[in-house]
C-alpha cells in the first residue's frame, strides 16, 4: 500500500492546515500578551517579596530595642517638659515677681527701684527686661546673684553699676550697734528673662 500524499487541494487537509494555523497564532497570541506579562508580573512580585522579607528581617532585629527606645522616649519626654518648663512660650510675670522677692528678702537687699522695661523680640526668642536700682552690703549682694543664678530658667544680669552708699559711715556705726551687715554700695543693674518665640 503505497503511503498517501499529503493533498492541499483536498478540503480536508485545507481545514486540518487553517486549524493548525488558527491554533498556533492563538498560542502566540497567547504567550505574546498574556503570559510574557505574567512572567514580568511575577518577576516583579518576586523582587518586592524579596524587598519586603529584607525589611521585614531588619524590623525584626530592631524588635529587641521597642522597649529601650520606648524608655528613651519616655526620657526625652520629661526632659523637653522640663526645658519648656525653663523656657516656656510664655512670660509668667507673676512667678518671676515671686522668686525675685524670695532671693530679695533671702539676701537682705534693699530695693529702692523695680521697673518692667518691655520685651525685644529676637529671633527664635523673646527678651523680657527688668531694672533694679537696690542698696546692699557686700555679702548681700554675693547672696542676691548666687540666687538669682539658680533660678530654674535663664537669666542674665547686665549693665552692673556700684556705688558707694551715700551714709556708709553712718551705717558702718548702726551695724557695729546692732551686730548687722552694713549697706555698702548702692546697686543697679538689668535682669532680662527669656521665653520662646512662637512662629
Amino acid at each position: 500500500m503505497a503511503a498517501s500524499k499529503f493533498d492541499l487541494r483536498d478540503k480536508k487537509n485545507i481545514y486540518v492546515v487553517f486549524v493548525v494555523i488558527v491554533c498556533l497564532s492563538a498560542i502566540y497570541l497567547f504567550y505574546d500578551s498574556i503570559w510574557a506579562e505574567f512572567l514580568v508580573e511575577q518577576k516583579g512580585l518576586i523582587e518586592e517579596q524579596k524587598n519586603a522579607r529584607f525589611e521585614l528581617d531588619k524590623i525584626n532585629s530592631q524588635r529587641s530595642r521597642i522597649s529601650m527606645l520606648e524608655a528613651d522616649l519616655q526620657k526625652a519626654e520629661i526632659k523637653f517638659e522640663e526645658l519648656k518648663e525653663r523656657f516656656p512660650e510664655e512670660e509668667k510675670v507673676p512667678r518671676r515677681l515671686q522668686d525675685l522677692y524670695s532671693v530679695i528678702r533671702s539676701s537682705g537687699v534693699n530695693i529702692q527701684v523695680f521697673k518692667p522695661n518691655g520685651a525685644e523680640e529676637k529671633e527664635h526668642y523673646v527678651e523680657h527686661k527688668y531694672s533694679f536700682d537696690i542698696n546692699a552690703g557686700y555679702h548681700m549682694l554675693g547672696y542676691l546673684f548666687a540666687d538669682i543664678a539658680r533660678f530654674n530658667y535663664p537669666t542674665t544680669i547686665d549693665n552692673l553699676k556700684l556705688n558707694r552708699f551715700g551714709s556708709i559711715s553712718q551705717e558702718v556705726k548702726k551695724a557695729d550697734e546692732h551686730g548687722w551687715e552694713p549697706i555698702t554700695m548702692s546697686v543697679s543693674f538689668d535682669l532680662t528673662t527669656f521665653t520662646s518665640r512662637k512662629k
